[in-house]
């Protein structure tokens, strides 16, 4: 079932966007001003404006908040659909669960622990909107 819900991910999440690829809360710095910066800038690429929400969102996920209602709130989701959304989270839980058990990286010796948890929150994600017992 997950495979198959992975395998729209592609024409799910295309677009012309400019993406940061891995927006996390520790890639955005608050100026006094309240302005947000998004800073490391490691793997820009072209797809659906929504998708850095997602990844965003993952976070906000694990800390217990309604992620589906923050996506669904925000001006970037509007007219996604939750099939494109969910391709999105299978896609995401794939990547970084399979990344997550590869060997240590000697460049960063938590990436995999790192990759491994977001594999996991993606999926609970997922998990939660489809009514899937983990």
């Amino acid at each position: 079932m997950l495979a198959s819900l992975e395998s729209g991910w592609r024409e799910a999440v295309a677009g012309n966007a400019v993406l940061h690829h891995d927006l996390r809360q520790d890639n955005v710095l608050i100026d006094a001003y309240g302005a947000a910066w998004i800073c490391d800038w490691n793997r820009p690429c072209l797809g659906a404006s929504w998708f850095d929400l997602v990844l965003l969102l993952a976070t906000a996920y694990a800390d217990g908040h309604d992620a589906t209602a923050l996506f669904t709130q925000h001006p970037t989701a509007r007219g996604v659909a939750d099939e494109q959304l969910d391709a999105a989270l299978a896609a995401l839980s794939g990547f970084f669960l399979s990344s997550g058990g590869q060997p240590a990286a000697d460049w960063s010796p938590h990436l995999r622990q790192h990759q491994t948890w977001c594999g996991e929150v993606t999926l609970r994600w997922l998990a939660n909107r489809r009514g899937w017992a983990l």
